[in-house]
């Protein structure tokens, strides 16, 4: 095997002292041995020269070997592999900001809008997501957010007070304005959905997309490849052994069956749990395609045929806490809660399906806050259960009353639950005083 080039370990590429050195040595052959090299002389000039286009040439070739694996390539060459693999690289989601506008608004009453509150433009409709909180009052009857919209692409990108009014479906279903109204405008256009990704996402998105159809990784890869798809999960209830059966490790093999076999004749279906980002709508509604549809349509092409899905919605449970804060004399009490609340929002929205909410990440994420000196009395809390809409063998019970675990104890999730936090939830108690 040679040392340079392609070897067991990878391209190994020649370096320029090796390179003027092998030039050196036929210089020598042809002029003789005392021929001159120095630094000054003319043949050592010409032999620098050629040297560097030589290494160039190196550099070539080594980038060429690298462009043919997924995990080294870039590019051009990168776009490539993705074409052979049936995957084009994806524009970028356009972002931007809105400004609400509060009026008539009920004296002493705050109009919270949530996480993911669906802004558009007119038609053609463009919808937006917002991606943050906004408070408004008739003290602050004025709030600016980050937007982004929800399809990738040019399309995205819109003129300046284009995105102008709430999406009606949203207001309805999940404010309660009363005679209250609220105006929208983006002061500058949305930007960036004419981009696309760069190499290390493309490269992510490659490497982890399965090579096979009609099997459960690549309905599950393709399901988490929607837009809005936060995390998923796939339940196939016949495709394996059925361990909930009181007959499970109790029978002879060649009389009884492992688990319930489905008739002849009869559709066969699985389950696909999902839990979708905030302002992802999930119905279709006017002009705007839910996830459920489009998890439908992803996954068509690698859906065993004759098999069906039954596309579910997972429940989200809202995470709060009940402590007591001591900081040093000097800080900022609104300010370090705002910090403790941004810490559990990023702790809580990487949580996947099933995920426990641990007593003690969110100990130390509240004691990492500057300023804070010590937590007390914490109490994780949870939203009630929602009734179950997917059967993993254990059955929710269903109450009104909202969930305080004991000092200590984490938060256990559910297989179709998932948990998210919401800054301005009645779970949050947060007590501060100095030391």
């Amino acid at each position: 095997m040679a040392d340079f080039g392609v070897t067991k370990t990878g391209f190994v590429i020649k370096s320029f002292q090796t390179i003027l050195g092998d030039k050196a040595d036929r210089a020598r052959q042809m002029f003789g041995s005392d021929v001159d090299l120095r630094s000054t002389s003319a043949i050592r000039k010409l032999l620098d020269i050629s040297s560097y286009e030589d290494l160039e040439l190196w550099k070539g070739m080594e980038q060429l070997y690298y462009s043919n694996f997924i995990s080294t390539a870039s590019g051009d060459a990168l776009d490539l592999l993705g074409s052979d693999t049936g995957i084009q690289r994806r524009f970028l989601t356009a972002t931007g900001e809105v400004k609400f506008t509060l009026a008539s608004p009920a004296p002493g009453r705050t109009y919270n809008l949530p996480l993911g509150t669906l802004v558009e433009t007119d038609p053609p409709v463009q919808h937006f997501r917002t991606l943050d909180l906004v408070s408004l009052s008739d003290k602050n009857k004025e709030g600016t957010v980050a937007v982004e919209a929800l399809n990738r692409g040019p399309q995205g990108n819109v003129a300046i007070n284009a995105i102008n009014k709430i999406n009606a479906q949203f207001e309805a279903r999940n404010l309660n304005l009363g005679t209250a109204t609220v105006a929208v405008a983006n002061a500058s256009p949305t930007t960036g959905g004419d981009q696309v990704e760069d190499d290390a996402s493309y490269r992510s998105l490659l490497t982890g997309y399965p090579r096979t159809i009609w099997t459960l990784e690549a309905v599950r890869r393709a399901v988490a490849l929607v837009d809005g798809v936060r995390d998923c999960r796939l339940f196939d209830p016949l495709g394996g052994t059925d361990v909930s059966l009181s007959i499970f490790l109790l029978f002879a093999f060649s009389q009884r069956r492992f688990g319930t076999q489905r008739l002849l004749g009869t559709p066969y279906y699985f389950n696909i749990l999902v839990a979708l980002e905030p302002g992802y709508p999930w119905e279709t509604q006017a002009g705007l395609t839910g996830v459920k549809d489009a998890v439908q349509n992803a996954i068509a092409q690698v859906r065993p045929v004759s098999i069906f899905p039954n596309i579910l919605r997972a429940n989200n449970v809202v995470i709060g806490v009940r402590a007591q804060i001591i900081i040093k004399s000097g800080h900022d009490k609104n300010g370090v809660i705002a910090s403790i609340k941004d810490k559990l929002n990023q702790r809580i929205s990487t949580l996947g399906l099933g995920n426990a909410v641990l007593f003690s990440q969110v100990q130390c994420d509240c004691m990492s806050v500057p300023g804070v000196v010590d937590v007390q009395q914490l109490h994780l809390r949870r939203s009630p259960p929602l009734l179950s809409r997917v059967s993993f063998g254990q059955s929710l019970v269903f109450q009104e009353e909202v969930i305080e675990a004991a000092i200590g104890e984490n938060i256990d999730l559910k297989p179709n639950e998932i948990a998210v936090f919401q800054v301005d939830s009645d779970l949050i108690d947060i007590e501060v005083s100095d030391r």
